[in-house]
């Protein structure tokens, strides 16, 4: 395995206790990491104040201020450029790492820094720990994407009885057309090399995106198994309506990931039930 050289890219809007929850479980139960960066967006000064102090204790980690309008996209990609590790981990503050998360982040790490890998991400599971919030994900037609499994029962998603209701192993790694951008690990050097995240892309739709342009650099979008990281869901900001030029340029993206013969093409018996069903 590669030396860990990792950056951790945090952004936020206030909920500082959310915040270092998910910093503390880092550090708990995640690889010793070069830099954790969080990215202030427009917090007020008493959250601000209650981060600086909960993260004292925490070497290497502090925050920056980016008070813009909010867009996902210019966030990350400016707070790439304040970061100095080889590879990227970009982390939602409303996920938190466990006890079965222990060596997760290292497995995404050996496998992103594969010669034709482009980016890694892994099982989630809602605040619950019982329910499947991203298993990777996966395009339909007319330029949509969806989350594998996504509400479905964690064990049930294990045993897989039901063939047809599970028809993929989520214990396996495997490659996929997508994963989300709440919890992603990608190279520099690959993130550079398709300019970042696409800023036209304002809330959603850009870390599908993201790995959908990797895939046409021949840079494949792995789905990393063996442990699983709470995502609290949209937790982190209040609701903030998707703005409808992020539906445009999701379609102007996804469908060139999607087959139109089989559906996506790494999850077509998924897609095929989709087309089908009409849904």
């Amino acid at each position: 395995m590669p030396k860990l050289n990792l950056s951790v890219i945090i952004p936020f809007k206030d909920k500082a206790k959310m915040t270092l929850d998910c910093v503390r479980s880092l550090v708990a139960f995640g690889p010793k990491v070069k830099e954790i960066l969080l990215v202030s967006n427009n917090s007020s000064d008493e959250e601000l104040k209650a981060l600086r102090e909960g993260i004292e204790p925490y070497e290497n980690t502090k925050v920056v201020i980016y008070n813009h309008p909010f867009n996902y996209q210019k966030i990350n990609n400016w707070a790439v450029k304040k970061t100095s590790g080889e590879s990227i981990l970009f982390l939602n503050n409303d996920t938190e790492l466990r006890e079965r998360s222990r060596g997760l982040i290292e497995r995404m790490y050996e496998k992103a820094h594969e010669k034709n890998v482009g980016i890694v991400g892994c099982l989630l599971l809602f605040g619950d720990e019982l329910t499947i919030q991203h298993a990777g994900v996966f395009l339909m037609p007319e330029g949509q994407a969806d989350h594998l499994y996504i509400t479905k029962r964690y064990s049930a998603a294990i045993a897989r009885k039901d063939k047809e209701e599970f028809p993929y192993d989520i214990t396996i790694d495997r490659p996929l057309t997508c994963v989300t951008g709440a919890v992603n690990i990608v190279e520099r050097k690959k993130f550079d090399a398709v300019d970042g995240f696409n800023e036209n892309f304002i809330i959603g739709g850009g870390d599908v995106d993201l790995c959908i342009r990797l895939n046409q650099k021949s840079l494949q979008t792995w789905y990393v198994a063996g442990g699983y990281i709470l995502h609290k869901e949209s937790q982190s900001r209040k609701f903030i309506p998707i703005p409808y030029s992020d539906f445009y340029w999701s379609y102007l993206s996804y469908v060139k990931g999607f087959d139109t013969t089989v559906g996506d093409p790494f999850l077509p018996e998924i897609t095929k039930k989709i087309r089908i069903n009409g849904v």
